[in-house]
Formats: C-alpha cells, structure tokens, sequence
C-alpha cells in the first residue's frame, strides 16, 4: 500500500510540475500577472522534478511501474529545468579565476525596514571589507548609525532623497542624485565614482514588490525606465539591487537582451538571497530555506570581469547581502 501511496504522490507531483514547467516557458502567459509569479521557482521545479524521476524510475525498474510513457516525461521536465539552472554553473568570458588585478568589491544589501538592528549590519559590513556599499530600505536614522560605524573605511556617502536607498564608498563620489526617470520609473540612486583615476557610473535600485497587478505593473515600468536610461550611457556602469525578479523571469531576459549588461553570478552559482530568518519574517523557519530564491543582482558592463561572488550574512534582514568582486578593464 506504502509503494502504491508513494507511486501516486510521484507521478501527481510531475504532473503539477509538468504544468508550472510549460506554463513559465510560454512567454505570452508567462508575461501576464500573477502568472508571471511562477517562472521565479524554477531551482525548486528542478530539485522536485529530480526527486519524481528517481522515485518513478525506482518504480520502473522494480516493476511497479510499467509505463514507460512516463519516464521519457519525467526525464524530459529534468531536462527542461535543468537548461535553467547549469549554465549558471558554467564558466563564462567575464568571469575570472586566480586573478592578482586590483579588484574593487561592491556590498549591495536590502536591509528591510523593518530591521533595526544597525549594529550588526555595520558588522557584516566590517567582516567583508567592501570598497562601496549600497543599501536598500534605509531611513535617515540607519543611514546616519551606517555612516558612523562605518567612516573609518567608507567615508564618501550618499543618501538617496526618495526610494530608501543610500551608498558609502571608499572611492570619491562625484556626484550622486535619486531619480525617477521623470516619473517614469520608481526611485533609483544614480553616482559617479572616481577609480584609479576612471570614472565609472553605480546604479541602486529597488522595483516594488510584485505581488498586486498595480505593483507588477510599477515593477515592470521601472525595469524599462533603467533599461532606456542605461542604453544611453557609454561608460562603466555597476547596477546593483533588490529587483524583485529572479533570472527566469520574461522581463529579466528582456532586460537583459536590451541592455547587454552582464549578470555576476554567472559562473558561480545562483545564490539565492531571499527570504531569510528574521524577527520580522512571519515564516515556519523550514519553510524559509525551500522558497529561497535570487532577486538581488549585481550587473555589469561588459568593462568589468568578475572574480568572485557570495552572499553575506543576513544581519537580521530577509535578504542576504550580495558581495561581487569585479576587475577594470
């Protein structure tokens, strides 16, 4: 009875993965609220359908399961997810390994409102020694405790007029403004960092959460907002923040097929950085680390290569820091 209960749930659950599956890869559904909310677990399609297959073909080869109808099925939504998930793994053109370049190291970190232990934000901060560091749901209270905590080694700053977002930077800031592409777009930080004598541009940013049809919308028009500002600039540019979109979604591709900018964790990985454990965060703790999925970003142009990515300690946040080490070229 145990075998046949087993045999069900399996092939129950390649066919609920089956359909979230073809429902993220056909576009013109896919790019529709809410169903656009379902192509951000695609880690997760892959590990439950590595777990059916094994299971059916556990059944399979024991002869409990004749059909073999549904094991090319199953073998073929692996498959389907697994083109998702391994180049991520892969080595790319802008990554580099064992490189002695001067790198610059860049912290982007969503330190939830909500969170007011600074204290250990300036910790995580201090443990890894960022040349700039860009936080995200910051008000004029924690910007000014980050500012103190951390003038010692980031002594240029920043704080956004709007949006929650502020910038701490080791490396002279020339100019810095918040701005909303006319209204075009929600709120952005936009800075000019001096370099070893280059000027690069950095980009914060925070699209909404999409989790109503009017904020999926917002979401949606700032990514294009930053998509037509970045397609004007013709210079290094670092974008980094909580996009609220993970790699899978049809408006990450088309962001990035329009703006060629680079995602770092290619090569290394996909980090998810949200949710996390926090006193804030209203989740059974095991469910937390089975939805956790990558909606923090570091982008590049193609002037940089990537040395190294992780993500940090979460400081009571619900999202983990982002760390990137990046190299001039």
């Amino acid at each position: 009875m145990s075998k046949r209960i087993s045999l069900i749930i399996a092939i129950a659950t390649l066919l609920a993965l089956g359909l979230l599956t073809l429902l993220s890869l056909i576009s013109y559904i896919a790019w529709s609220y809410p169903l656009e909310l379902i192509t951000h677990f695609r880690i997760q399609y892959f590990i439950l359908s590595l777990i059916a297959s094994s299971i059916l073909l556990f059944f399979w080869k024991s002869r409990h399961l004749k059909n073999k109808v549904i094991i090319i099925i199953a073998l073929f939504l692996v498959g389907l997810n697994a083109i998702e998930i391994i180049p991520w793994y892969l080595p790319h053109s802008q990554q580099l390994v064992n490189n002695p370049a001067k790198q610059i190291r860049i912290l982007s970190f969503n330190t939830n409102i909500q969170n007011q232990n600074n204290r250990e934000v300036i910790n995580v901060v201090q443990k890894n020694r960022p040349d700039i560091a860009v936080f995200i749901e910051v008000d004029k209270n924690a910007v000014e405790n980050l500012k103190n905590g951390l003038k010692n080694t980031l002594p240029y700053t920043f704080r956004s007029p709007g949006g929650g977002l502020a910038i701490l930077s080791s490396f002279p800031i020339q100019d810095a403004k918040g701005d909303n592409f006319n209204g075009q777009g929600g709120h952005n930080l936009i800075a000019t960092l001096e370099v070893d004598k280059k000027l690069i541009k950095l980009i914060g940013t925070h699209p909404i959460v999409p989790i109503t049809r009017g904020n999926f919308h917002r979401r949606n028009r700032q990514l294009a907002a930053l998509t037509n500002y970045i397609r004007e600039l013709n210079q290094p540019l670092i974008l980094v923040g909580d996009f609220n979109l993970t790699p899978w979604s049809p408006y990450y591709r088309q962001f990035i097929n329009k703006t060629k900018l680079h995602n770092t964790r290619l090569g290394f990985g996909i980090l998810p950085t949200w949710p996390r454990p926090a006193s804030h965060v209203h989740l059974p703790q095991w469910l937390i680390p089975l939805i956790n999925i990558p909606i923090d970003h570091c982008f590049v142009s193609k002037h940089f290569s990537v040395a190294g990515i992780y993500a940090g300690a979460n400081a009571n946040s619900d999202h983990a820091p982002l760390i990137t080490d990046l190299v001039l070229r």
